[in-house]
C-alpha cells in the first residue's frame, strides 16, 4: 500500500515536472533556448572542473569592506529608543535559538560552543534537509515537494536577519551579539561547500547574502577572529565569481537580474581587490542604469504589476545609487527621475494608515533586515526614496523605523499628499484618492494593465480589471494575496487566478491562463476605451480579451465617480451573442462583517457600516468563506499564511445586450 502511494506521488511529481519544462520551453524566444543551451554547458563544466583559484582562493592579504556612510548612520538611528530595543530584543530571541520566517517557527537548535546555530538545509514544515553534498545545479528544487518550499531555506541563508545583530552589537559594544554574528556566519560557510547545496542554485540569493555579508563585515567585521574574516572574504569572491558566471537572461531578467547585477557592484566596489572587482562593479551599474529603466515604467509603475516587488527591486537601486554618490561615481540623473517617479506611485498606492494593496505575488523579501517578522517594506523604502531624491512629499504617512535608514534618513511622515484622481497609462492604473470632506478618507484602485512582466510575467496574478478600496485606513475590498509559491500547486494557482480577485469571470475560468508557479500560456490583453476626468466626476471604461478564445468575448468594466463616496462599477461583454455564464466577486477583509440588504450587501464592523454593495442586473448574490473544491474565500495576510476571508458573489448569465451594475456607497463611520 505504502509502496503504491509512493509510487503514485512519484508519478504526479514527474508529470508535473515535464509539464513545468514544457510550459517553461514555449515561453522562451529562439535567443534564449540558445542561451539556456549554452548555460547549461557551462553549468556541466563547473560541475565537473572548477578552478582552484576560486575554490581555493587566498583572501589573507584582501581587506574587509567598510561600507561608506553605514557605521556612523547606525549610530544616528540607534539614537530612536524603540528601534534600538527592537534590535536588542531580535538579537536575544536569535541567541537563544528563536528564528520565524515566512509565517514558520524554526526548530530551537543545541548549542555550538555556546552559541545555538541553526541547521542550514532543514524546512521546518517538513523536517527535511535538503541534500548539502549535491551540485547545485543538481537539485531540482521546483520540483523536490519531499524537502517542502525551498523558500523557507532560502529565506533563512539570506543571512538578513544578522543585519540588525551587528548593528546593535556595534552601538551596544554587546560581545554576545557579536559572537552570534561571527559564529552564524562561519558556520554557513563551512556547512555549504563552495557550489554544494541548495543554497548556491538561484543568482538572487546569492545577491542577497552578498549584502548581509557586506553589512556585518562593514559593521563588526574588525571584532571576528582572522580565520573568520578570511573565510567570509573567500566566500565573497566565489558568490561574485558565481553571479558573473550564471547572470539571469531573456525571460528570467526580471526583480532578480538586478538582484545579481546589484551584489555585483556593491561587491566590486566595497572590496575592490578582489580579482574581477572592477568588471564586476562596472557590469552591475551598466545593468542596473539600464533595467531602472526597463522594470520601472515611465509613470512610475514597476514593471513587475506588484508593488512588493516594486519596492524590492527600488531597495537594490537605491542602495548603489547611494553608494555611487558616497564614492563619488553617481548614477545618471534619468536613474534618480525613474526612482523619484516609482516612488511617487507607490505613495499614490498608500491609504491614510500606510497600507497599500497586495497587487500581484508579495512574499516579504526585502535588502535590509529589522528582525524576522513581517516588515513594513513598502513604507520604509517609500522613506529612503523621498530621502534620496529630496522629495519628502513621497515620505509615507507613518513613522517608519529601520536598518535601511542607516543610509538614507526617513523624512518625516507626510500625510497631505497626494489626492484627487490619476490615471497611470502606461502601467495601467487608476487611483482614485479621497482625503477631503463629505466621505470617510479612502482609497480606490482599478487595474488595467498587463498582467506583469517579461514573456512569463512571473509575479503577476489574473487580476485583469480588478478593483481593491481601502476606507479611513483599512483594507475592505482586498486582493487574494500570494501563500506559497513552488510548494503551493493548486493553491499557487488559486490565489493566482481570477476568482481570488475582484473582478469577473466566465464559467469559473482564469482570464489569464496558468501554465506553471511563475509562467503563464496565454495572458489577457487590456485596452482602455475611455476616460473621462471632469474633477469632481471621472469614468474610465477598459477591456481584456482573456476569454476571447474560450467564450468569443471581451469582458468590459466601466468604473466611474459618481459624487463623493460614491462609484459605480459597471461590467458588461462585447462581441459573440448569447448568455455567458459569469461569476463578479467582492473578497472582504476578514476584519469586517458583511450581512445581506436587500440585492446588494453591508460590510460593517463593530463601528458601523463602512460601505454598501448594491446591484442593479438580475444577477443572485450570496456569501461565502473558506470553502474548497473548488477553494473560495480564501486571502493570504503575508507569505505561508492562509485564511478565510468572506467573498460577496454575483453569478448568472450575462450577455452583450444585458450589463451587471454595482454601486459602492462609502458611509461615514458610525451611521
Amino acid at each position: 500500500m505504502v509502496t503504491g502511494q509512493g509510487s503514485s506521488e512519484n508519478l504526479v511529481r514527474l508529470v508535473r515536472k515535464a509539464r513545468w519544462y514544457r510550459n517553461r520551453l514555449a515561453a522562451m524566444s529562439a535567443p534564449e533556448i540558445a542561451h539556456r543551451l549554452e548555460e547549461q554547458a557551462r553549468r556541466r563544466v563547473s560541475r565537473l572542473h572548477l578552478p582552484g583559484s576560486v575554490t581555493g582562493f587566498d583572501a589573507s592579504k584582501l581587506a574587509a569592506p567598510v561600507w561608506p556612510g553605514l557605521a556612523d548612520g547606525v549610530g544616528r538611528i540607534a539614537g530612536d529608543a524603540e528601534l534600538l530595543d527592537t534590535w536588542s530584543t531580535h538579537a536575544a530571541a536569535t541567541a537563544d535559538g528563536s528564528l520565524s520566517f515566512l509565517g514558520i517557527d524554526w526548530p530551537v537548535p543545541d548549542a555550538r560552543d555556546g552559541v545555538r546555530i541553526p541547521d542550514w538545509h532543514l524546512d521546518p514544515a517538513t523536517g527535511q534537509r535538503w541534500p548539502h553534498d549535491r551540485y547545485c545545479f543538481d537539485i531540482s528544487y521546483r520540483h523536490a515537494d519531499e524537502y517542502g518550499d525551498v523558500k523557507n531555506v532560502w529565506e533563512l541563508s539570506r543571512l538578513q536577519y544578522l543585519q540588525p545583530i551587528a548593528a546593535y552589537a556595534l552601538v551596544a559594544e554587546d560581545a554576545s551579539a557579536i559572537a552570534t554574528c561571527e559564529k552564524h556566519l562561519a558556520s554557513w560557510v563551512a556547512e555549504n561547500p563552495v557550489y554544494m547545496g541548495v543554497h548556491w542554485s538561484s543568482g538572487i540569493e546569492v545577491g542577497f547574502r552578498i549584502v548581509s555579508i557586506l553589512v556585518v563585515l562593514s559593521l563588526i567585521g574588525d571584532r571576528f577572529g582572522p580565520d573568520t574574516r578570511q573565510a567570509l572574504l573567500r566566500s565573497l569572491y566565489q558568490h561574485g565569481w558565481w553571479l558573473a558566471r550564471f547572470p539571469s537572461r531573456h525571460s528570467s531578467a526580471n526583480n532578480h537580474l538586478v538582484a545579481e547585477a546589484a551584489g555585483l557592484f556593491l561587491l566590486g566596489t566595497l572590496c575592490p581587490d578582489m580579482p574581477g572587482a572592477r568588471r564586476w562593479a562596472d557590469y552591475g551599474r551598466a545593468v542596473l542604469g539600464r533595467e531602472c529603466q526597463s522594470q520601472i515604467h515611465s509613470d512610475g509603475v514597476g514593471a513587475e504589476q506588484s508593488p512588493a516587488y516594486a519596492a524590492l527591486t527600488l531597495e537594490w537601486l537605491l542602495l548603489c545609487g547611494d553608494l555611487g554618490r558616497r564614492i563619488n561615481k553617481p548614477f545618471s540623473a534619468e536613474y534618480w527621475s525613474r526612482i523619484a517617479r516609482a516612488g511617487a506611485f507607490l505613495k499614490w498606492l498608500t491609504d491614510s494608515a500606510g497600507h497599500q494593496p497586495r497587487i500581484g505575488d508579495d512574499d516579504d523579501s526585502h535588502v535590509f533586515g529589522n528582525g524576522t517578522g513581517v516588515e513594513p517594506t513598502i513604507n520604509s523604502v517609500m522613506a529612503a526614496v523621498a530621502s534620496a531624491v529630496d522629495r519628502p512629499e513621497i515620505s509615507p504617512p507613518v513613522p517608519v523605523r529601520h536598518l535601511r535608514h542607516a543610509l538614507m534618513p526617513a523624512p518625516p511622515p507626510n500625510t497631505v499628499w497626494p489626492g484627487g484622481f490619476r490615471h497611470f497609462s502606461e502601467g495601467g492604473y487608476s487611483v482614485q484618492r479621497h482625503l477631503g470632506s463629505g466621505a470617510p478618507d479612502h482609497l480606490l484602485v482599478f487595474d488595467h494593465g498587463p498582467i506583469g512582466y517579461l514573456s512569463i510575467a512571473a509575479h503577476g496574478h489574473a487580476d485583469t480589471l480588478a478593483v481593491w478600496l481601502h476606507v479611513e485606513g483599512q483594507p475592505v475590498l482586498i486582493d487574494g494575496g500570494t501563500y506559497l509559491y513552488h510548494a503551493g500547486h493548486a493553491w499557487r494557482d488559486h490565489f493566482r487566478g481570477t476568482v481570488a480577485h475582484n473582478t469577473l469571470t466566465i464559467g469559473g475560468e482564469n482570464s489569464s491562463e496558468i501554465s506553471g508557479p511563475f509562467n503563464w500560456a496565454r495572458k489577457a490583453e487590456t485596452t482602455v476605451l475611455d476616460l473621462k476626468d471632469s474633477g469632481e466626476t471621472w469614468r474610465i471604461s477598459a477591456e481584456h480579451d482573456g476569454y476571447q478564445a474560450s467564450h468569443g468575448v471581451a469582458h468590459v468594466r466601466t468604473v466611474e465617480r459618481a459624487g463623493t463616496g460614491l462609484y459605480r462599477i459597471t461590467d458588461q461583454l462585447r462581441g459573440k451573442p448569447g448568455g455567458q455564464r459569469v461569476e463578479i466577486g467582492f473578497l472582504v477583509s476578514p476584519a469586517f462583517e458583511v450581512e445581506a440588504a436587500g440585492t446588494g450587501f453591508r460590510i460593517r464592523d463593530e463601528r458601523g457600516v463602512v460601505l454598501t454593495i448594491r446591484h442593479d442586473g438580475g444577477l443572485a448574490g450570496w456569501l461565502e468563506t473558506g470553502r474548497s473544491a473548488p477553494e473560495r474565500g480564501w486571502h493570504s495576510p503575508s507569505f505561508g499564511v492562509r485564511a478565510p476571508a468572506p467573498r460577496i458573489v454575483f453569478a448568472g448569465e450575462l450577455s452583450v445586450t444585458r450589463q451587471a451594475i454595482f454601486e459602492l456607497e462609502i458611509h461615514e463611520i458610525g451611521q
